[in-house]
């Protein structure tokens, strides 16, 4: 994950928790769209969306990240396998540059960790922000392993 010992990470609130993203993962931050539910599908699909013309799925990271809340602030988009994916959150906050040194290692024994999705944490005045590994969480979201919980 790091690269001559910084990273530059997309800092975003989920619920009441924050977390981040390498910042080169994300293609685009957008406020959150209209979203049509779809019948039957995994906890971790919200729905789709029309955005800019295309049709996009937009993904639920809270069963995976295990937390609480509404979503409706906005939304991360990414490119995945040649197809533009989303992911609902609460709020963006800025890109913030992190030292290796920073970086704590992730609490092991969880699902979390050992499915590679939360890879850090990183302390930033009062507040701990999850370091996420952007493909395990796609990944996990896709494959709707929010449902196993």
């Amino acid at each position: 994950m790091f690269r001559d010992g910084v990273e530059r990470l997309l800092v975003f609130r989920v619920g009441g928790e924050r977390f981040g993203l390498d910042l080169r993962s994300v293609d685009e931050v957008i406020d959150a769209p209209a979203v049509q539910s779809i019948p039957d599908a995994s906890r971790t699909v919200l729905g789709v969306a029309t955005i800019r013309g295309e049709l996009i799925t937009l993904y639920d990271p809270r069963p995976l990240l295990r937390v609480e809340g509404r979503l409706d602030g906005a939304a991360l988009l990414f490119m995945r396998d040649d197809r533009r994916v989303g992911l609902a959150i609460d709020d963006v906050y800025d890109a913030v540059a992190i030292d290796e040194a920073e970086c704590l290692k992730a609490p092991g024994g969880g699902a979390d960790a050992s499915d590679g999705i939360l890879v850090g944490l990183v302390r930033r005045g009062g507040e701990l922000i999850g370091i996420l590994d952007a493909n395990a969480l796609l990944d996990a979201a896709i494959a709707g392993d929010g449902d196993k919980q």
